[in-house]
């Protein structure tokens, strides 16, 4: 009986699975990638991530070639540098706080989409409401923002520009996506990360300069860390294939809630590690946070 009811839940509302699919991939990669910063920068993670990528995506462009209006390219390069740079701060981030509050910023972003639609777009308003939403939203940050008992002020601040990067790079793909084919989008950050992680591996590499948000010095993977490597980067294309499935099967408001859950994941993925659970008030932090930006996402 349970069996019959799960398999009715995931045919039935098959937009909802697969977000939840791309919520758990896009944990279990942070996840990863929490665990090689240990060893590699944050730079050369940027590089692991957009090389694995780019393969599988060539492929599937000579498979089945796009087909697209194309004409504005300014709008690729613009998501590729933002993609880039959004990368950039992930990898940043989450090198140097933990998993559950790297991943509460990249959910934020929702609250920063209203706020720049807003001024960008004319038509685009915000209720009374929603103005509410955005200020429990932004409360939460305030609850999460203690650079005194977890990282410094630059690794929380570089979490709120991830946020703000991602929130830009959707309204990127939201106008891109009128005129190209998506894994064209997809391909112009990836691309960009990789050229920018590899100038900055090699700035780091053959010069004296620290690792840092910009640069980091190449180690050598072994079999087993190359290995982990490509798990991450095909963990990454599952995040981008379920949530282009998910987008096709449900409403983009259902999915934008349904993202939230990569958070409680990277929670529990935390405690499976062994790492505890956060504290009273970044949990209270946190749920604002994911609230706000729910209810922001929904337009209520």
């Amino acid at each position: 009986m349970q069996v019959t009811k799960i398999t009715s839940f995931i045919i039935n509302k098959k937009g909802i699975f697969f977000m939840l699919i791309s919520s758990l991939c896009f944990a279990s990669m942070s996840a990863m990638a929490k665990d090689l910063s240990e060893k590699f920068s944050s730079v050369q993670l940027v590089f692991f991530r957009s090389a694995v990528g780019l393969p599988f995506l060539f492929t599937s462009l000579w498979l089945k070639p796009a087909i697209q209006k194309g004409g504005k390219l300014y709008f690729i390069i613009l998501r590729g540098i933002l993609g880039a740079f959004t990368l950039y701060c992930l990898f940043y981030t989450l090198e140097h706080l933990s998993l559950s509050l790297t991943n509460t910023y990249g959910q934020a972003f929702p609250l920063f989409i209203a706020i720049f639609s807003f001024f960008i777009f004319p038509s685009e308003k915000l209720s009374r409401q929603q103005i509410l939403y955005l200020f429990i939203g932004f409360c939460g940050i305030i609850l999460i923002f203690r650079p005194e008992t977890n990282g410094s002020l630059l690794h929380h601040s570089t979490g709120i520009i991830y946020a703000i990067g991602t929130a830009l790079g959707y309204i990127a793909i939201k106008e891109a996506q009128k005129y190209y084919d998506s894994r064209w989008v997809v391909i112009s950050f990836m691309g960009a990360g990789l050229i920018a992680s590899i100038l900055s591996l090699s700035f780091g590499t053959f010069t004296d300069l620290p690792n840092s948000f910009l640069t980091g010095k190449w180690i050598e993977p072994t079999a087993n860390e190359w290995l982990l490597a490509l798990i991450m980067g095909l963990l990454a294309l599952g995040v981008q294939y379920f949530t282009t499935q998910a987008l096709l099967n449900e409403k983009t408001s259902i999915v934008g809630a349904i993202g939230n859950s990569s958070v409680l994941f990277s929670i529990l993925i935390e405690i499976l590690l062994g790492h505890g659970f956060p504290s009273l008030i970044v949990c209270l932090g946190i749920s604002l946070v994911v609230y706000g930006s729910f209810k922001v996402s929904k337009g209520n």
